[in-house]
């Protein structure tokens, strides 16, 4: 696991090794060249004193007596140099020393301590000496008479003084590197602050910006680099801002237009995943109740699968008609996403074309009953002419027979034309439609005088109900008199077809404040509860092993349904097989 160190720690850390590395190194060095400048300006001290000595003890190496000024000089020296002076002729033999080294008098050294000196040479050395238990400064002061050398000026001086004096120094400056230690870390501490600052509240507005929030903006203190790079976040979050604001502006824009359209819309990614549904899509295919970030492509029907990954490997549009429920076409138009010229996805746009299916095949079926219902009339007529016309039949009874078939033929070819003409005004718009005030109770009752007579011939009973909140009152409605009596014609017309010899048809009014309710039952044969849906569609009929004895065109239904709508109202039907069926209509009440 990697530990997170901030950057201010590793600049204090940064600080504290530089300057303890550097104070280090200065302090040894410093240490090194003030011992090595201690220990030379003794060296050079000592042979300065020597030389000057060694004018004076040269009648000592030549072997004449120590002279009273001679030791005093020794003496002398020897306490003011805090050293042991020696004067050594050229055997090597002690002659003279200073007052504390007496006891080295008469002694001879060894060879390889004064063989150096004698060829006339300085001798420093700097070290543990084996006469003395303590490390030495030595200096040897060849005594020259001429061009020879006659003996030497030993000069011996502890180093424990300049040892000291080192010392002593060493520990001001380690005193005076802890001081300076102190106030560098200090002065680093504040300059991380002022470093790590404004980088913190970089870094605070850069995670403000990963969470959306782009208020924010870092204060500029200083015209450094930090400055610069301050401002150029505060550039960059004020871009951003204006860029995700035009993004969503952009993208609320497609939401509104997407959404306010009535197709769907699929996004697919090239790896065939879901990418974005709209409403109408989801409603279209039924999966609305699946959460949206739950819903995968998988749950789509496989068509749209296919069409996608085609889309997807062609780069191509391609259209598809599928349908995934019953009753409904969906037409599917697949489109290739490109990012400059790179496939990343398809989209799918969904349009219901049931309606439009249906009415396709409506007017297919229109067509095909129109060409149907007129042929059946011109068929007969003509089957019923031709005999007549080439004298085939002579008998006056069956001419006449023939020709009340043709004439009933004509008459019927006239009403599907007078129909169809009525149902083409009726869809286009152009019938004409008179609105009066009227009492729909009158209208009933004329309705019923009309069709009485029929209906007593077949041994039907025909009666009317007026069912209102004030009896005898009036029930007045706007609507086109001529119109109202043709709807009413119609269902009693139907009811009089399939109701059998001894069965009853009720005309009944219900009136509200609102609306006024029209129904005519009848107790005939019924229709079938699978077929009661459709019995207001053209050319429909309910009764299908019927079609050749019953009289209807097929399209009295739909022309009523469609006066009723120009009225305002509704039409509805029930039935239950074997008990009857009841066709009505709802309009709204005129105000007294």
């Amino acid at each position: 696991m990697t530990v997170k160190v901030s950057i201010r720690t590793r600049l204090i850390v940064s600080y504290i090794t530089v300057t303890v590395l550097s104070l280090g190194v200065l302090g040894v060095l410093f240490s090194s060249m003030l011992s090595d400048y201690l220990f030379t300006e003794q060296e050079k001290l000592l042979l300065s004193r020597g030389q000057a000595v060694v004018e004076i003890v040269k009648d000592v190496v030549q072997g004449r007596p120590l002279t009273f000024q001679a030791r005093m000089v020794l003496e002398n020296m020897s306490e003011f140099l805090q050293a042991h002076v020696w004067l050594v002729d050229r055997s090597g033999l002690i002659v003279a020393t200073s007052s504390g080294s007496t006891e080295w008098e008469g002694l001879r050294l060894d060879v390889h301590e004064f063989s150096e000196v004698m060829n006339g040479t300085v001798v420093t050395r700097r070290g543990r000496s084996g006469r003395f238990k303590m490390p030495m400064v030595t200096v040897a002061v060849p005594i020259t008479v001429g061009n020879q050398v006659l003996g030497a000026l030993f000069m011996y001086t502890p180093v424990s003084a300049i040892t000291q004096t080192v010392d002593h120094v060493r520990n001001l400056v380690f005193a005076a590197s802890l001081f300076a230690l102190v106030v560098s870390n200090l002065v680093g501490l504040g300059l991380s602050r002022s470093i790590t600052g404004p980088l913190r509240a970089m870094t605070d507005l850069a995670q403000e910006m990963t969470r959306g929030v782009f208020g924010r903006r870092v204060p500029i203190e200083t015209q450094d680099e930090l400055g610069e790079l301050g401002e150029a976040i505060n550039l960059l979050a004020e871009n951003l801002e204006r860029s995700l604001a035009d993004l969503q502006e952009e993208k609320d824009k497609f939401q509104s237009i997407v959404s306010g359209i009535d197709e769907g819309v699929i996004a697919v990614s090239k790896e065939n995943q879901l990418l974005w549904i709209n409403s109408q899509a989801r409603e279209l295919l039924r999966v609305g109740h699946i959460p949206l970030d739950r819903l995968k492509l998988d749950d789509l029907p496989v068509p749209l699968l296919d069409l996608s990954q085609k889309v997807n490997t062609t780069g191509q549009v391609e259209v598809l008609d599928i349908s995934p429920f019953p009753m409904v076409v969906l037409r599917a138009y697949g489109s290739p996403i490109r990012r400059r010229d790179e496939l990343v996805g398809s989209v799918i746009l969904l349009q219901d074309v049931s309606e439009a299916r249906r009415l396709e095949n409506m007017r297919r079926d229109f067509l095909a009953n129109v060409t149907h219902e007129l042929r059946t009339p011109l068929t007969s007529i003509r089957g019923f002419v031709e005999p007549l016309l080439d004298g085939t039949v002579s008998d006056e009874r069956t001419r006449g027979r023939y020709l009340g078939i043709v004439r009933d033929e004509a008459l019927r070819l006239s009403r599907l034309i007078d129909d169809i003409l009525d149902l083409a005004k009726l869809e286009s718009g152009s019938m004409s439609i008179s609105f009066d005030l009227l009492d729909i109770r009158e209208l009933v009752f004329r309705v019923q005088n009309v069709f009485g007579p029929q209906a007593a011939q077949k041994g039907i009973e025909l009666r009317s109900e007026v069912i209102s909140p004030k009896e005898g009152e009036e029930i007045l409605v706007f609507g086109d008199s001529d119109r109202l009596q043709q709807v009413l014609t119609n269902f009693l017309d139907n009811a009089l077809r399939y109701t059998e010899f001894g069965g009853k048809i009720t005309v009944s009014v219900e009136a509200s404040d609102t609306r006024v309710i029209v129904k005519v039952a009848d107790t005939g044969s019924g229709i079938d509860p699978e077929a009661l849906p459709y019995v207001w569609e053209r050319f429909y009929k309910a009764d299908k092993s019927r079609e050749k004895s019953k009289k209807g065109t097929g399209l009295g239904l739909a022309i009523s349904r469609g006066i009723i709508e120009n009225h305002g109202g509704e039409v509805f039907a029930t039935s239950k097989p074997g008990e009857g069926a009841t066709f009505g209509f709802v309009i709204s009440r005129a105000e007294t």
